[in-house]
């Protein structure tokens, strides 16, 4: 048994407290720290944040040597138990690694807990003790728990270290709505200030997790828990295999007064959604290269666009399948899906199975030149399973779904723990009679193209417009038409224009600015937050101006002629609904 006893010792120091105790040790013990969380691709070094690490056994200390950046050797240690204390450092408001101060608390256990080499298959026992000065906060995690009352302090346990690090906690003066979704118990848990309607918001949570679990046909988990930290402004999620850690703006939770679900809401819901499916996508069904996870070092795959793209495609779609928006609300999201990937050159440099092998390097570590180089294996995998989805439903009748062929994955690769190759998703689509588009993904897996969307969605009656947005920071169709293009991302504000990222031969790029460049003036007149509209309003294509910039503190000026906006605003509305044959139901 290995034991860890975890305190927040110190919330204005962001410190919690851990003492790790070993039973069964070695004469010679080795100790590591997680590099990397499951789900969140990216080399994170969760080790730095330890601080002032020793060991003891029978009241003498145990000589600790640091020999890599997340793992310790302890030496001459005693036969009988030994005990490890160190501190953490907790002060990153997400869902990825620890967060604690006066509030709240958060973690997960990559951050938190050492892993005992040799050992990590061995049960794994964790004590949460209150900070004495927050004794009545409340406990809310997915980790089996051994002692305490329910949402209190108290013993938990898992069967292995895996386990334990796929349990994060969520502490504070939390809201706790319970409710029941095909027979399993889910709890909605919210800390932060909000304002939430939480019965709506249980509702519609039963109505998308009833759906999925139908999809499938069981559930992997015995219960469910959402984990919500509720901010002024933050987004992001973080599968687990009974929980998901969720980050979301106050705004964007629906409140007792508002009778409609809005973007906000509906972005939201979309992430309960996606990190939900994820419980069978990801957390079962897996890329072998995963089983089990190197948390040392990068796990290298090609299909996070199945994993990442497939669950991005169902986010969206399951909220109208549940009933939850309506068609034109689910089409108004695939829009601006389908404008955010065909903006930029990105998807013509890098293939959706490049995206997802270099995601650790290119996709997590998006630098001013994404839009120019990089696809993203989540947007453009949505668009890859739309397509699929259409053309099983048009070739089989519409009698086989692309929900179907995930089942099918689900029982055979995931529940079976066997994980899935490369050409997995290919040799199943292939096992369909009558079936004929493992050739047609084979060929898109590897293309640096657009998706021929267009034919798919005419044959089920969308019709499809394009037009051109108010400002280069929309992909949103509007009535205002912007009448010239700066062909660049920016961020205004009274100091100017500060140029997020360049689009490659638009008319920043051929004037000569590039990113971080900030435009104070437009034709000898400064521009700024207030002003940047109608400025840019007063032009047409053709005309040449002089653009006044500073490149850190040197100042250009350069010349620049204004280019027509491109049409990257994408509209998508039912035009035949006969053609819709089950994918969509349009309101009567």
């Amino acid at each position: 048994m290995i034991a860890y006893d975890i305190t927040p010792i110190d919330l204005h120091g962001h410190l919690f407290e851990v003492i790790l105790t070993i039973d069964a040790p070695e004469p010679e013990l080795e100790l590591w720290l997680p590099n990397w969380i499951p789900g969140s691709y990216l080399i994170r070094d969760f080790s730095k944040h330890i601080i002032g690490l020793y060991a003891e056994s029978n009241g003498k200390p145990v000589p600790v040597t640091q020999i890599t950046k997340n793992r310790w050797q302890l030496k001459n240690a005693a036969v009988n138990e030994v005990t490890v204390k160190y501190q953490v450092y907790a002060w990153d408001l997400s869902v990825r690694s620890a967060y604690l101060d006066q509030l709240q608390g958060f973690f997960n256990n990559t951050s938190l807990c050492l892993a005992v080499v040799g050992q990590e298959d061995e049960r794994c026992q964790l004590t949460l003790h209150p900070p004495v000065e927050r004794f009545n906060w409340k406990v809310a995690t997915g980790m089996p728990r051994v002692s305490g009352q329910p949402h209190s302090w108290g013993t938990f346990e898992a069967e292995n270290y895996d386990a334990l690090i796929d349990y994060p906690f969520l502490i504070g003066d939390l809201t706790i709505e319970e409710f029941i979704a095909h027979g399993i118990k889910h709890s909605l848990v919210l800390s932060g200030r909000h304002f939430a309607d939480t019965s709506k918001i249980c509702s519609d949570l039963a109505r998308i997790c009833e759906t999925q679990i139908s999809m499938f046909g069981e559930a992997p988990f015995k219960s469910y828990t959402f984990l919500t930290m509720v901010v002024g402004e933050g987004f992001g999620g973080l599968e687990h295999r009974n929980s998901t850690a969720l980050l979301c703006s106050r705004k964007s939770l629906i409140g007792e007064h508002d009778h409609e679900v809005n973007d906000d809401y509906q972005t939201f819901l979309s992430l309960c959604c996606h990190e939900y499916f994820h419980s069978w996508n990801v957390k079962t069904l897996k890329p072998k290269a995963f089983i089990p996870y190197q948390l040392d070092k990068e796990s290298y795959t090609e299909q996070l666009w199945f994993y990442e793209g497939m669950t991005s495609y169902f986010d969206d779609y399951l909220l109208h399948a549940s009933g939850i928006v309506s068609a034109e609300q689910y089409l108004n999201v695939l829009s601006e899906t389908l404008a955010r990937v065909e903006r930029g050159a990105g998807q013509y440099q890098q293939s959706v199975t490049e995206s997802s092998y270099l995601t650790w390097t290119k996709f997590y570590q998006q630098n001013e030149n994404a839009p120019n180089s990089i696809v993203s294996y989540y947007a453009k995998g949505a668009l890859l399973a739309l397509s699929l989805d259409l053309m099983l439903r048009l070739q089989s009748s519409h009698s086989l779904t692309l929900a179907h062929v995930m089942k099918k994955l689900w029982h055979e690769f995931g529940k079976t723990g066997v994980g899935t190759a490369d050409d997995t998703v290919l040799n199943v689509l292939d096992s369909y009679s009558g079936i004929d588009i493992a050739d047609f993904l084979r060929e898109q897996l590897y293309a640096k193209e657009s998706l021929p969307l267009e034919s798919l969605l005419n044959q089920f009656g969308l019709q499809i417009t394009r037009s051109v947005p108010s400002d280069d920071n929309s992909l949103k169709a509007s009535d205002e038409s912007a009448s010239v293009s700066l062909g660049a991302k920016y961020k205004a504000s009274s100091a100017g224009l500060e140029l997020m990222s360049v689009y490659h031969d638009e008319t920043a790029y051929n004037a000569g600015l590039s990113a971080n460049d900030r435009i104070i003036a437009i034709d000898h007149l400064q521009v700024t937050d207030a002003t940047v509209k109608s400025v840019l309003s007063r032009y047409r294509p053709g005309e040449k101006v002089t653009v006044h910039a500073f490149r850190r503190d040197e100042l250009l000026t350069l010349d620049l002629i204004w280019e027509e906006p491109t049409p990257a605003c994408w509209k998508l509305s039912i035009k035949d609904a006969s053609k819709l044959n089950g994918w969509l139901t349009p309101e009567s």
